[in-house]
C-alpha cells in the first residue's frame, strides 16, 4: 500500500483502522505518510484521528472485558487478557506517534492512552482486592497494563527493516566465503 498524502487517503486508512482490517499493512503505510497542515484540513484530520482512537479504545476495552469474564480464576487466562490489551494499546501508541502528526497532537494522544491504561490498571487492582487468596492481585501487579509501551515494537516493526529470508542468508554467506560445513573445535 502506498503511503497516504492526501486527506482522502488518510481517511481511508483511518477507516481501515476503525474496522480492524489489515492493521499492520495500514500502519506501516501511515508511518511513511505525510499531509499538508492547512487550517481547514488540520482540524478535521485531528478530529478523525481522535474518533479512530476512541473507536479502537472501545473495541479494546470490550475485548478485554470479555477476556476477563472468561478468565474466572484462571491465572493463565487473566495474563493472556492483560497481554492482549497491552498489545492493542501498543498498536494505538503507534497511531499516536505517527510522524505526520504535529508534536502537540502526538502528545495529547499519548496522554489519552496513558490515562486509559492507568484507569484500567487501577480498576483491575481494585477488583483484585476481593480475591481471598491474593493470587489475582499478585498476577495483576506483575503484569501491569501500563507496560504496553514496552511491547510497542513486538506487535509489528515500525519502519520496516531489511528482511532476512533463508535464501538471502545463504547467498550472503556464500558472498562472505562462509560454508555450511560444521566446524569442530579440538582441544
Amino acid at each position: 500500500m502506498t503511503p497516504p498524502t492526501t486527506y482522502s487517503q488518510w481517511l481511508d486508512c483511518l477507516q481501515s483502522i476503525k474496522s480492524e482490517t489489515t492493521d499492520e499493512e495500514i500502519m506501516l503505510s501511515m508511518e511513511l505518510g505525510s499531509i499538508e497542515w492547512t487550517p481547514g484540513v488540520a482540524e478535521r484530520f485531528v478530529q478523525k484521528i481522535y474518533e479512530t482512537m476512541e473507536v479502537r479504545l472501545k473495541i479494546a476495552s470490550d475485548q478485554f472485558q470479555t477476556g476477563l469474564n472468561r478468565s474466572g480464576n484462571d491465572e493463565t487466562l487473566l495474563v493472556t487478557a492483560i497481554l492482549l490489551m497491552r498489545k492493542r494499546l501498543a498498536y494505538l501508541m503507534r497511531l499516536a506517534s505517527l510522524p505526520a502528526l504535529p508534536e502537540e497532537v502526538r502528545d495529547a494522544l499519548k496522554k489519552i492512552l496513558m490515562e486509559f491504561a492507568d484507569t484500567a490498571q487501577k480498576s483491575l487492582e481494585e477488583s483484585a482486592k476481593t480475591d481471598r487468596t491474593g493470587q489475582s492481585k499478585v498476577t495483576i501487579r506483575n503484569n501491569p497494563i501500563t507496560d504496553f509501551h514496552k511491547m510497542e515494537r513486538t506487535y509489528g516493526n515500525s519502519m520496516p527493516k531489511k528482511i532476512q529470508t533463508p535464501l538471502k542468508v545463504e547467498l550472503e554467506s556464500k558472498e562472505m566465503g562462509l560454508s555450511k560445513r560444521r566446524r569442530v573445535i579440538w582441544k
